[in-house]
């Protein structure tokens, strides 16, 4: 029989005492790479954290009124002003550092051809140079439709969409070639915030003469020509239809209105108070509005389910020359037609895609041309130094800075200013 083999005592030891050791070695690499894991799944979701936190939507946005190029300025062009100078102070303080900077064009733009180039007897077609000058100063959204859109018949109506689509960086809205183009939405993506547009307007000056029922889709108007007396029914429906299929789509819906009563300070209930409530009933959240030519209030509108719309019942011309009027104002329009209202804006979405107004800033803007009626400039009220101030062409008249922060005291409540 076989003597089976024993361990001697020390042996045994030395064995029990490593495999005791093997274990707790094994168990600290087990235990020490799961709190690894742990830590470094701890770490991914404070990443994960981190990041969602300094994502955040904003947008800062400017808005301005009218833009006209009239006779005077275009005049300034044959005797060298630069088209790009005219908006550079402003641009630099304002366009170039926003994400958007909104508009009403008040003119057709020529196509260098059969379209005559004018800016005189309120009736406006602009050259290419002077649009390409808005462009190269960071302007991105331009309302269309107003009371010049017909200055130059179809044909301008069709040449001033078709150069700011292929010639620039300009969207604009609110004059269409066809059905099929109206029912685009003009919406800008910035930083994740989707911006919508839509853009109305009173009428034309020629009442109708270009559009005729057939063709009523060129034009966004909220009262039918040829009278323009009733905002009907059938105007406000299809506004809500309009407005419903982009308010779907954005995030922030602007609407751009061409409204109220030139020469007055004041906005009117027929269409600017009227129309305000539409707006707000469906959920647009800034109204742009011009055409008074000055400069009228702005208010929250609060609609019955507390939804707020910021209005801006008109923030004035941005570019004018006329000093005159034509007689058709008092010398008070004469002096509040050549300032400016500017408005920038700093909004946020929450996480649930409310809109959140973080800053209003509103600023007074000058429309200078010197006694030479020359080197015209638009400029910030803050940067208008006593130089431009004494030698603006209509100093004389009673154009100063007086003058203009009383109005804009006047006119402007205090939490916008």
């Amino acid at each position: 029989m076989a003597k089976r083999y024993q361990l001697k005592p020390i042996w045994k030891f030395i064995f029990v005492i490593s495999l005791v050791g093997i274990t707790l070695i094994y168990g600290y690499i087990v235990d020490h790479s799961k709190k690894s894991d742990k830590d470094d799944n701890d770490l991914n979701i404070i990443e994960k954290i981190t990041k969602k936190k300094e994502v955040k939507k904003k947008v800062n946005l400017t808005l301005v009124g009218d833009l006209m190029f009239e006779g005077l300025y275009l005049d300034s062009l044959t005797s060298g002003d630069d088209p790009n100078t005219y908006l550079s102070m402003v641009a630099d303080k304002y366009f170039k550092k926003d994400d958007l900077t909104i508009g009403n064009l008040e003119t057709t733009i020529t196509d260098n051809n059969k379209l005559k180039v004018n800016g005189y007897g309120y009736e406006f077609c602009t050259p290419q140079e002077v649009i390409k000058g808005l462009d190269n100063n960071s302007v991105d959204v331009l309302g269309t439709t107003n009371n010049h859109s017909t200055d130059r018949g179809i044909d301008g109506i069709n040449n001033t969409i078709d150069y700011l689509k292929n010639n620039t960086n300009i969207m604009s809205v609110g004059s269409y070639k066809s059905k099929e183009d109206r029912s685009n939405l003009r919406i800008k993506e910035i930083n994740g915030v989707k911006v919508g547009f839509i853009a109305y307007a009173l009428g034309m000056n020629d009442f109708g003469k270009y559009i005729t029922n057939e063709e009523s889709y060129r034009l966004g108007l909220y009262r039918n020509p040829p009278s323009y007396n009733v905002i009907t029914e059938e105007n406000k429906e299809l506004i809500r239809q309009e407005i419903r299929a982009l308010r779907k789509e954005c995030d922030v819906l602007v609407a751009i209105m061409h409204w109220g009563q030139e020469f007055h300070f004041e906005e009117r209930e027929v269409d600017q108070h009227a129309l305000s409530r539409l707006l707000n009933e469906e959920h647009v959240d800034i109204v742009l509005g011009s055409h008074s030519h000055c400069m009228q209030p702005i208010e929250w509108y609060t609609g019955s389910d507390n939804y707020k719309t910021l209005v801006f019942y008109s923030l004035g011309n941005f570019t004018s020359s006329d000093y005159s009027l034509d007689g058709r104002a008092g010398p008070e329009y004469v002096k509040a037609y050549q300032v400016a209202l500017l408005a920038n804006i700093d909004l946020e979405l929450d996480d649930n895609n409310k809109v959140l107004f973080n800053k209003i800033n509103t600023e007074p803007i000058i429309n200078y041309f010197n006694k030479d009626k020359k080197d015209f400039r638009m400029i910030p009220l803050s940067m208008y130094n006593d130089t431009y101030e004494k030698n603006h062409y209509m100093y004389e008249t009673g154009l100063n800075k007086t003058y203009i922060n009383n109005l804009y005291s006047r006119i402007i409540p205090d939490e916008f200013r």
